[in-house]
């Protein structure tokens, strides 16, 4: 078995070796390691050696393909960069690059090529100021552009060949951006407030004592106590709408447009307590005798929250738009 396997290896290379399929020398190089691995595994075994004999080491071989096979990726590297404005073509010699890389590290200065390459296959997506068709106040528009910001800029992106770029520090890149996005709120609602009254009615006998009857026997004296649990449920809504709008940078064609609707609600519920606590019976707390809810939101607040659900949304959108670009 081992002149077949060392046989056929050999074919294989011959065959690889004269053919002109591209890549070549990769297919030859496996080979060559393949050879190699034979060698490892009968200089290893004693009773092997003996029935084979030394075996051989393709050491010069092996490198001379390693070569040959990094070269032959150079090159196609330095072809797709040629079209590098072209960011099929700038992926591809990326890949390339990085095949050569994994032959002979930084063969012919293959990292900067490749780092060139990686600049001009990057997607670049100008995010613009958030366009405030609906004019909020100054403090309402820095909680809508900072939830932007924050969710959008802070996060990092699952596609490392995508860069969101803010308007300054698009001009510290001499590459120009690809997309432009705007963002425009196109709609707000005040706040709404409703606030549902639901009323719950205890009544039970309780023993208050005894008395004594005329025929001198002692029995319970027994009262009605009655009591009302009072429950108060308190929503504020806001509504808003936002829209999104994707559009080419050298051409300014509408490349995407979706509207979002968002709803904030803030909900809070207390118990008020009329009566005798005793109508209540067993296992079951009495509430305060007056209102505990808690301080309703001011509108800025929540307008805020609008703002981060907005925000969040979108970062989700553009994860999905660009994830595969």
């Amino acid at each position: 078995s081992y002149p077949l396997a060392i046989n056929n290896h050999k074919r294989a290379i011959r065959m690889v070796e004269n053919s002109q399929e591209p890549f070549r020398w990769e297919k030859a190089l496996a080979e060559y390691q393949a050879l190699n691995k034979i060698y490892e595994v009968v200089s290893h075994s004693s009773v092997s050696m003996r029935e084979v004999g030394v075996p051989e080491f393709y050491t010069n071989e092996l490198e001379t393909a390693r070569q040959l096979a990094a070269d032959e990726r150079y090159q196609a590297g330095e072809i797709a960069l040629l079209h590098k404005q072209n960011r099929l073509a700038a992926k591809d010699a990326l890949v390339q690059f990085e095949k050569v890389n994994q032959l002979i590290p930084n063969y012919k200065a293959a990292n900067q090529k490749a780092e060139e390459a990686f600049q001009y296959a990057v997607h670049r997506v100008l995010i613009e100021p958030v366009n405030d068709v609906f004019r909020l106040d100054r403090n309402e528009y820095n909680a809508l552009q900072g939830s932007f910001d924050r969710e959008i800029f802070r996060t990092k992106i699952s596609n490392p060949f995508v860069r969101y770029y803010t308007q300054s520090t698009a001009r510290q890149d001499p590459l120009p951006q690809n997309d432009v996005i705007n963002f425009a709120l196109v709609n707000l609602t005040s706040p709404s407030v409703n606030v549902e009254k639901t009323i719950e009615h205890f009544s039970r006998e309780i023993r208050t004592g005894t008395k004594k009857n005329k025929d001198s026997t002692i029995v319970d004296v027994f009262e009605t106590v009655k009591g009302t649990i009072v429950t108060f449920r308190k929503t504020v809504v806001v509504n808003g709408r936002m829209e999104m709008k994707v559009f080419d940078y050298k051409t300014n064609q509408l490349l995407n447009q979706e509207v979002r609707n968002e709803t904030y609600s803030w909900r809070d519920s207390w118990q008020i307590f009329e009566g005798n606590p005793k109508a209540l019976g067993e296992g079951k707390s009495c509430p305060p005798t007056y209102g505990s809810g808690n301080l309703e939101p001011s509108p800025y607040l929540l307008f805020s929250n609008l703002s981060n659900q907005f925000a969040n949304y979108f970062r989700e959108r553009l994860q999905t738009i660009y994830q595969n670009i």
